[in-house]
């Protein structure tokens, strides 16, 4: 099993700023990697706490992944976090071994993002 990460900033709690992140960093994280449906066993989403509009999952169901599994949680809300945060994981049937390119669509930092102790 292999995963594959993603994220990206939303510009605005609103379903259409949502639905149009969402989609278009699935849309980069399928085509980046030659992605089908068919490889994937999960994907998981994660937003942060003002992000409440849509839910990423039950947009991307809607888009045509009827028989992906999906989820998608609320992050924790730490003091310093950065905010309108969409995060993706898609777990796939790839070797661990494979290559597989992570999209950070636009939200790069947060690869690195550390904690100021």
């Amino acid at each position: 099993m292999k995963a594959i990460r993603g994220a990206t900033f939303i510009k605005e709690d609103s379903y259409v700023e949502i639905e149009k992140a969402t989609l278009e960093l699935m849309k980069k994280i399928y085509s980046r990697n030659s992605l089908g449906d068919e490889e994937v066993v999960s994907v998981i989403f994660s937003v942060t706490k003002d992000l409440r509009s849509m839910n990423p999952a039950t947009i991307f169901r809607k888009s045509g992944h009827d028989d992906v599994p999906l989820m998608c949680f609320q992050e924790a809300d730490f003091t310093g976090a950065p905010r309108k945060v969409l995060r993706v994981l898609v777990l796939t049937l790839r070797e661990k071994d494979s290559t597989v390119f992570n999209v950070y669509d636009g939200a790069e930092i947060l690869k690195n993002w550390r904690w100021k102790v």
